[in-house]
Parts: C-alpha cells; structure tokens; sequence
C-alpha cells in the first residue's frame, strides 16, 4: 500500500503599514542635503515594513534631486512591497538608465517579476545583475530557485553553490541545496547540507522538518522521527512537521503513533484531507474497510481533488464488496494522476 504525503515549505512575510512619521526638515540643508536626508528617511521606513512612508520620504528626496538613481531604486522596493508594479517597473527602468552598472538595480527589477510570478523576465534581469557581478549572492540564490522551479537540479545546485562560495553563512542556499539535492536521491548531500544549515541558524523549524524527510527518504525513520519533533519542539503548530512525523512512524510500520500524529493534526485543523486520507492508508492496514473508506470519504469531501482518497476509498470498497463503486473510485484516482490505480482498473474493472 502506498502512503501519500506533501510537504510544503512557505515563506511568508508580515507588511505593517503604519502612519507617516513627522519629519523637521532644516531649511539651511542645501537641496543635495535634502534630497540626501529624505532618502535616509525613506530607508529607515523601509526597514520597518512602513512601505507608505517609504514611497512619501523617497518622493520628497526626488523632489530635490530627480536624478538620484539610489532614491528610484528603493522606491521601486516600496512601490513593490505595496503590489504597484507597474510604477516600481518605471521607477527601477529609470534607475538603470541614470546608472547602467549598478547590479542592484537589476537585482531589485528581478524582484518585481518574481513578486508577479513572471519567471523568464526575472531570469533575464537576474543574467543582467551576473554579468556584471557573477559572484552576487543573491542572484545567485535566485537564479538556483528558478532552475529547481524548472526542475534543473544539476543547475539549481551549482547556483546555490555559486551563492555559498560569495556568502559562505548564506542558510537559505544551504538549505535550498540540500532539497535540490535531495530531489536527485543524494540523501547524504541533502543531510549534509540542512545540517549546516542549521549549525548557521538553529532557530528555523521548515530546515528540520526538511531534514527530518531527508533522513526519511534514507529510511533512516528513528533520526526522522527525532528531526520531526524537534521541528514541533520549536514550533507546536507545524503541522507539516506533525504530518511527516506521522508519515515516518507509518513507514516504520508503527500505526498506533502514526494515528496518534494524524488525529493531532486533525485536532488543530478539522479539514486537512491529507490527515483524513492518512488514516483511510492506516485502516486499510488495519484491514477496517469500513473505516477506510469513511476517512477516504471525508478526504474527498474536503478536497474533491485528492486523487489518492479516492485510490484509497477503491480498495475499501473492494474489500467491502462494493465492487461498481471501487472502479468509479479507481477511474477517478487515475484521472487525477494515480496511475497505480490503473492496475486495479485492468484487474478488477470490465469496460
């Protein structure tokens, strides 16, 4: 029987909006000074996610000064925070052109179509940013995202290698690394590369439950078991930590702890339909078919799209005799890319 499980790694980000800050402006500043002053204020507000008062301050800087490339730059930075595109596109275009060299610009107009998910020209402005300083780390980051989105691990590892080797404690490349290599079966570069992950920033939850599946892929489930909790240790709520933790406990043939992990997620979220298909897989081994498919069932519910609920709730109701229902079960779980249910199909279903 085949267990199914995601894991997924989000990276959020809090915005805070906040009023704009009084500022004394000294009316003997000449207007470099002030163009200069304002800016600082613009950066300052940045810094504390205050995008709003970001825009105003690197408005105000502009105003005296309307070439300075830098106050363009960073209000492209506000302006893209705060979902305005299009004017951080002009702003970042008009920065460039003032200052063709600076990597940054380019680094920064990368970042405004990675927020809109427009990939090819992020790539094209992350090249730019590299041929003018191949060793930016940050593009160098980037650039790996994009092949390991494409599925190009080889690529994805030699440029989060290239990122290490210009920022050496650069934790996210270590652990992005580690999952390209991971997705290459290289479990030992993988483990590797969330260990030192960690000894750089041991505070971060996602790289031990990376880790923990790492050692689980490796069938090592003890250390997997061991990483999960530690994950929850630092973070009780993780849910995808407590999933895995009960994924590697079913892999380990251990059904009493593995239920005891899915009914613990099920507690803080009542609609996790991978839970509920977790347990269809744990009451299929426990040969309770009434069971299965009542936890299929509630899988479905949850998310009509669950492909392997509805491999799962097959079997159950083939056990139970239902044998018109566990096809059109089977048929649908294949059409949502189960392809083991296709061997049932050709055993078991007629037309």
């Amino acid at each position: 029987m085949k267990f199914y499980n995601i894991i997924i790694i989000l990276f959020l980000f809090s915005i805070k909006i906040k009023s704009q800050d009084t500022i004394k402006v000294n009316a003997n500043l000449s207007p470099a000074q002030l163009a200069e002053q304002d800016y600082n204020n613009g950066i300052e507000a940045l810094k504390r996610n205050d995008f709003e008062s970001a825009v105003n301050m690197f408005n105000n800087s502009l105003a005296s000064n309307p070439s300075f490339d830098k106050a363009l730059a960073n209000r492209a930075v506000a302006y893209t925070q705060l979902k305005n595109y299009n004017l951080a596109l002009l702003d970042i275009n008009r920065a460039i052109t003032l200052n063709t060299y600076n990597p940054e610009f380019y680094f920064n107009k990368s970042l405004i179509f990675f927020s809109q998910q427009l990939l090819d020209s992020q790539s094209v402005a992350l090249e730019n940013c590299l041929k003018i300083n191949p060793a930016h780390p940050e593009a160098c980051y980037y650039k790996g995202m994009l092949h390991y989105e494409f599925k190009e691990f080889d690529k994805a590892i030699e440029y989060y290698t290239k990122a290490i080797n210009s920022k050496p404690n650069y934790v996210y490349a270590y652990n992005d690394r580690g999952s390209a290599k991971r997705e290459k079966s290289d479990y030992t570069g993988a483990i590797a590369d969330y260990e030192k992950a960690l000894t750089i920033d041991n505070s971060l939850f996602f790289i031990l439950n990376n880790l923990g599946s790492a050692y689980r892929l490796n069938k090592n489930y003890s250390k997997a078991i061991e990483t999960y909790s530690k994950a929850l240790q630092k973070k009780p709520s993780y849910l995808i930590a407590l999933s895995n933790r009960g994924a590697a406990h079913f892999e380990n043939n251990n059904l009493k702890a593995a239920q005891e992990d899915f009914e613990a997620v099920l507690k803080q979220d009542p609609k996790n339909a991978y839970a509920y298909n977790n347990l269809a897989s744990i009451a299929i081994k426990n040969k309770d078919y009434k069971k299965a498919k009542e936890m299929a069932s509630r899988s479905i519910e949850f998310d009509p799209k669950n492909g392997p609920a509805f491999y799962n709730r097959g079997i159950a109701r083939q056990m139970l005799r239902e044998e018109e229902g566990c096809c059109s079960d089977w048929k649908k779980a294949l059409d949502l890319g189960v392809n083991d249910a296709k061997m049932f199909i050709n055993a078991t279903c007629l037309d």
